[in-house]
């Protein structure tokens, strides 16, 4: 007797995408938790001292005067870690209300040292991540001339629109949005200057002589975690939630 052919159900096509999508999901959102918990995970060390090659470190103390600094580019302030955005106002499917998405955002740094009660600790590399207080520079609505700075910056950067059906609507949209301050730009900048208080995470370079950084950031350990994962956090608990109904569809129904 020959045996029927497999016809999988529309549950189950169902029930395996969602164990597919939320396994994947799952697994990007650990690995960025993993790595953001390397700030607990990290030992705290005072100065060099006699450090272990490629360990993994947490120094905490005053950013050093550097000759070699970054110019923010809306403030132009002198600084050795930078991370800044262009927001602008919009609406979105998931959000109704009025909100700042982000058009642009870019983050830079330089090697700078960091002096703590016993000593200095050299940052021999530009940080990877960049996680500090976010400092609004300036709010602009559509009819509003932004700062020469800011204007400069826009124009040798090709990749940010100069307009967009936010800021250009149809005419019959325009007081609608106008009252809404759809199309407004936020600039904003996240920076570490000479005489700031930080915490950077990281290894110590081969022939420990300073620290290969992975985070900078001027937060506790617990706040620059989740600031870090928060939205990873998220993505794990989505994910799990998609693996736990695909198995009950598979297994129940």
């Amino acid at each position: 007797m020959a045996i029927p052919p497999f016809q999988p159900s529309i549950t189950t096509l169902f029930a395996g995408a969602m164990l597919l999508l939320g396994t994947v999901v799952f697994a990007v959102s650990a690995r960025y938790v993993w790595r953001a918990t390397s700030v607990y995970r990290a030992t705290e060390i005072p100065d060099m001292g006699e450090p272990v090659a490629e360990s993994l470190v947490r120094v905490s103390g005053t950013v050093a005067n550097k000759d070699d600094a970054l110019v923010a580019p809306f403030s132009e302030t002198k600084c050795v870690a930078l991370r800044y955005q262009i927001e602008e106002r919009r609406l979105n499917l998931l959000n109704l209300f009025p909100w700042y998405v982000t058009i642009h955002e870019a983050t830079g740094a330089v090697e700078f040292t960091v002096e703590t009660t016993s000593g200095s600790v050299p940052i021999v590399k530009p940080a990877r991540t960049v996680t500090l207080t976010k400092r609004i520079i300036a709010t602009n609505g559509v009819d509003e001339a932004p700062l020469e700075q800011i204007q400069t910056f826009e124009r040798d950067h090709d990749d940010i629109p100069e307009t967009t059906v936010w800021r250009d609507p149809p005419a019959v949209l325009q007081p609608l949005f106008r009252f809404l301050s759809l199309g407004s730009r936020r600039y904003s900048e996240q920076r570490a200057e000479p005489g700031d208080s930080v915490t950077v995470v990281g290894r110590i370079t081969e022939d420990a002589t300073g620290i290969d950084p992975l985070v900078v950031s001027d937060r506790p350990p617990g706040k620059t975690v989740f600031r870090m994962a928060k939205f990873s956090i998220l993505g794990l608990f989505v994910s799990f939630t998609g693996i736990l109904l695909g198995v009950f569809l598979l297994v129940v129904l």
